[in-house]
């Protein structure tokens, strides 16, 4: 009965968190969409379709912390949803966008799964990093008729070194292997990646100093919260909250 009254007591900052990871997803694009002659007709489905799946995506990772798996008829509800909003997307842009976020379902699906523990796995952490980071920020920004050229990823490598590191501290806290020690260590070399970019960045004279100071100030202030926090969850939404912020302090023009 506890265990129950816990769950439903997460479930307003499970859904908080869902909507922070949602807007990490597309932040850097919304503010790129001026490029863009197709991002600003998906952007509302593009929200509906990440909150659906960023919020079944914690519950998922909440279960198989648990050892457990979703139940079937909850998770077959979630791809029918999830099938209408890309059947949406596709309708406003072309077939490709559909084959990639039909990839996306497949990584949520491996997610859902305790048999691969995925969610212990470095490609999980590179994977999300991967779709979160850059993806679905391109999907927004590529313009008709959708070439691509790899240079297209640039803008985003911050994006998906900081999403990275969301992901590899909050597997942490999902482990059912016990891999806190690992995800820790990892988690604090993908920050000090993070700020080599960043100071490389500035010594070029691609970041103004403001941003380096807020970057540095944040990273202290979330630092502080988190190692006062004691509770799982109000750690990882610390750990959203500092992502966000990185992300609009330096996308921001």
């Amino acid at each position: 009965m506890q265990t129950k009254l816990t769950l439903w007591k997460n479930i307003p900052l499970t859904f908080l968190i869902a909507i922070l990871q949602t807007v990490i997803s597309l932040i850097p694009g919304v503010l790129f969409l001026k490029n863009s002659s197709h991002g600003a007709l998906i952007l509302n489905y593009m929200i509906l379709y990440l909150l659906l799946s960023d919020f079944f995506q914690l519950v998922g990772k909440n279960t198989y912390k648990k050892g457990r798996s979703m139940p079937i008829a909850i998770y077959g509800l979630k791809l029918i949803i999830s099938a209408v909003l890309i059947y949406l997307i596709i309708r406003q842009t072309a077939i490709q966008f559909g084959i990639i976020l039909l990839a996306y379902e497949l990584f949520q699906m491996m997610i859902f799964s305790k048999q691969f523990y995925y969610v212990d796995s470095l490609f999980y952490s590179f994977t999300n990093a991967f779709f979160k980071g850059i993806v679905f920020n391109q999907l927004l920004t590529i313009s008709y008729p959708f070439d691509y050229y790899f240079e297209l990823i640039k803008p985003f490598i911050f994006s998906f070194l900081i999403v990275l590191f969301l992901t590899i501290f909050t597997q942490g806290m999902y482990s059912y292997l016990s891999r806190q020690p690992v995800f820790l260590i990892l988690g604090v070399l993908s920050l000090i990646g993070i700020y080599y970019l960043v100071i490389q960045h500035y010594t070029s004279h691609q970041l103004e100093t403001w941003k380096l100071v807020s970057f540095i100030v944040v990273t202290l202030l979330s630092l502080f919260l988190f190692m006062k926090t004691k509770k799982a969850k109000k750690k990882e939404f610390i750990l959203n909250l500092f992502t966000l912020a990185s992300l609009v302090i330096y996308y921001f023009q």
